[in-house]
């Protein structure tokens, strides 16, 4: 798989103007920023400065409030806009606009603990919920999450994300039908990686472009509640991803850790995938 780091993705510039994101994908998002020569202060004022103006049109609902109190923090932060920031004032507003829309449409749920973004309901029983992978495709029509057992094809655009109520250490690869394995976050392998423990899913920063091993792709997730080396979860994958059950198996990994997959089935080289 290729990692595309060309261009940093509306969505993750919101996040990064809300503080949304942890300090590690902060700064790689600053410093994308710098390379692409914006400034993150002008994201974060525009931002602050839509979110203000969709709230004044909100109905006073407590979903309305909590919209607002997420609207302060970005505001906080808020430096004067110069002129070329405008250029991103019209993407934010939509966006954030549909996001009201759907948060005040949707209807209350008592029994839910909280609401993924994606609507989903979570019931928190005994304040543990177990961590959950995500895999996304992105499209010109807008980005798909994918299932377990999804068809993908060479030169699919994929993101990964995860959440983790429990927060822990984790380390997210993948293996393919030609035996690879491929780590996907943390970037290094000095040493897993801290989950956030907060309800909301987070996706990496970067995308990753399909090749053409054969098969499938199988991603995991491998977490444990004490730090621990990348190589106990590479190792295991090297071992599964020689095995003809790759496909099926679960990681071989020693006591207290735990391993969340989620595979695509891979079309054969040269041929169209039916809708």
């Amino acid at each position: 798989m290729q990692q595309n780091d060309k261009h940093v993705p509306d969505w993750l510039l919101e996040r990064l103007a809300l503080g949304e994101l942890d300090a590690e994908t902060a700064a790689d998002v600053r410093r994308r920023l710098a390379a692409e020569g914006r400034s993150p202060d002008d994201i974060a004022a525009v931002v602050a400065a839509s979110n203000r103006e969709i709230l004044e049109q909100l109905p006073a609902t407590p979903t309305a409030a909590a919209i607002k109190r997420r609207a302060e923090r970005a505001a906080a932060a808020e430096r004067p806009v110069r002129r070329r920031a405008f250029f991103w004032s019209a993407p934010f507003a939509l966006v954030g606009a549909a996001a009201a829309v759907l948060l005040v449409a949707r209807p209350w749920q008592p029994k839910c603990d909280y609401v993924s973004p994606d609507g989903e309901c979570i019931i928190d029983k005994g304040g543990e919920v177990t961590p959950r992978l995500y895999v996304y495709r992105h499209a010109a029509a807008g980005d798909e999450r994918l299932r377990d057992g999804a068809r993908a094809a060479r030169g699919d655009l994929l993101q990964l994300a995860y959440r983790s109520r429990v927060g822990g250490y984790g380390v997210l690869l993948s293996i393919d039908g030609g035996g690879k394995v491929t780590l996907h976050w943390p970037e290094n392998s000095a040493g897993a990686a801290t989950l956030k423990p907060i309800p909301d899913e987070i996706r990496l920063p970067s995308s990753y472009e399909l090749d053409d091993a054969p098969g499938f792709e199988r991603f995991f997730l491998v977490r444990a509640t004490a730090p621990f080396s990348v190589a106990t979860a590479t190792e295991a994958a090297r071992a599964l991803a020689a095995q003809p059950s790759a496909r099926k198996q679960s990681l071989a990994l020693p006591p207290g850790f735990e391993q969340i997959s989620l595979a695509l089935d891979k079309a054969p080289a040269g041929t169209k995938e039916l809708p």
